[in-house]
């Protein structure tokens, strides 16, 4: 398909129309519709999405470890808690139920006879991948949640990679103004006063603070808790997702973080091949904490990829001094995708594990966030 095919998409052409009818849109909804249009949008096209033929790939799809490590961490959370039964596992953006499968795969037992997964994915090609690949779990639109985790729930909810895939409004710095970038008919950006929901938001959470800076808003992020408070009571949160604290994010990046990823290459032509790119941007950790924290779901700590892995015993099963087992060509390949969610200049720091806690708060700090160097 050339360039020319993709600027002229039904999803292009659709989007224009809603332009000359109704005005310029925010980015937020044009970055909604070119992901999750249920006709023509990126997530469309599920699994073939992930993975080395198409355009990126999450830590969950880097060998098992990631799983191992939620796997011990959860049990840990059990044991503070008590043991309910069920323990309820919910992953949110839970794609084609990698993750999943190597979390249930290495649950210690007796956890793994009460765990009760739910997973959640607004696409259905990948909801179909991950029914095969976690037949025991229930996968689910959004819009079913409710539901199917009806009643009291306690346990832990997970999301590797959501929040950056979340739709943001872009914004800039004009002197003392701040302005939306929206998006005109011509698919160009724009620049208006932001409104009071938007500027509220960006001075709560320090975006574009200075004279020129851009940034991005995600009001998308509160709707997310809102949904998760509706069916959980108690229990623990594992967030994972690239991004920083609001000000050396905004500090060290005073363009703004979006992104738009096609067969693992980046470009900042947001509005090109519109459907057929992946569009992301970095996490504001602050605003995700304060989110939280006013629906009940405290900080227990924000921590890097790497200390969480480590602090979660991802490095033990390479500690064997046996010769001939540590050139099996299989723990080989293991030990290189360990080092790959680990690497202090790649995912390992570039990663952040936030973990939140609403109801009985463990006696002990937890193992993802002990200080292992």
């Amino acid at each position: 398909m050339t360039e020319d095919d993709l600027q002229s998409s039904p999803l292009t052409q659709r989007l224009q129309a809603r332009i000359r009818d109704g005005g310029t849109l925010s980015f937020a909804e044009v970055m909604e519709t070119a992901l999750y249009d249920s006709q023509h949008g990126y997530y469309r096209a599920g699994p073939t999405r992930v993975g080395p033929e198409g355009d990126f790939f999450t830590a969950a799809d880097i060998g098992s470890g990631l799983g191992r490590c939620f796997a011990r961490q959860l049990a840990e959370f059990d044991a503070a808690m008590g043991s309910p039964d069920p323990f309820d596992i919910l992953e949110v953006g839970s794609g084609r139920g990698t993750l999943a499968r190597d979390l249930l795969d290495h649950l210690p037992e007796p956890l793994r006879g009460r765990a009760r997964c739910t997973l959640v994915d607004r696409s259905q090609g990948m909801r179909e991948e991950a029914r095969r690949n976690t037949p025991e779990a229930r996968v689910v639109a959004p819009s079913e949640l409710g539901a199917v985790m009806a009643g009291r729930t306690r346990g832990a909810w997970l999301a590797v990679e959501l929040f950056d895939a979340l739709p943001v409004h872009r914004v800039v710095r004009r002197g003392s103004t701040l302005m939306e970038r929206r998006v005109d008919a011509d698919l160009q950006f724009i620049d208006q006063p932001a409104g009071d929901e938007i500027a509220d938001w960006a001075e709560r959470f320090g975006a574009a603070p200075h004279d020129g800076m851009q940034a991005e808003v995600c009001l998308a992020m509160g709707e997310v808790f809102d949904q998760i408070d509706r069916v959980f009571d108690e229990g623990l949160a594992i967030i994972v997702d690239y991004g920083d604290e609001a000000e050396p994010l905004y500090n060290r990046r005073p363009h703004g973080t979006l992104m738009a990823y096609h067969r693992h290459g980046t470009s900042d032509d947001l509005l090109a091949c519109l459907g057929q790119q992946d569009l992301t941007a970095h996490v504001n950790f602050t605003a995700l904490s304060e989110h939280a924290s006013t629906r009940g779901w405290e900080s227990l700590g924000l921590t890097t990829q790497d200390r969480f892995l480590i602090g979660n015993g991802i490095l033990e099963a390479f500690e064997a001094t046996d010769i001939e087992m540590s050139r099996d060509p299989r723990r080989v390949r293991e030990r290189r995708r360990v080092m790959q969610l680990i690497h202090p200049e790649g995912m390992g720091r570039t990663f952040r594990v936030l973990l939140l806690c609403k109801g009985q708060q463990p006696r002990e700090t937890l193992g993802g966030l002990q200080k292992p160097f």
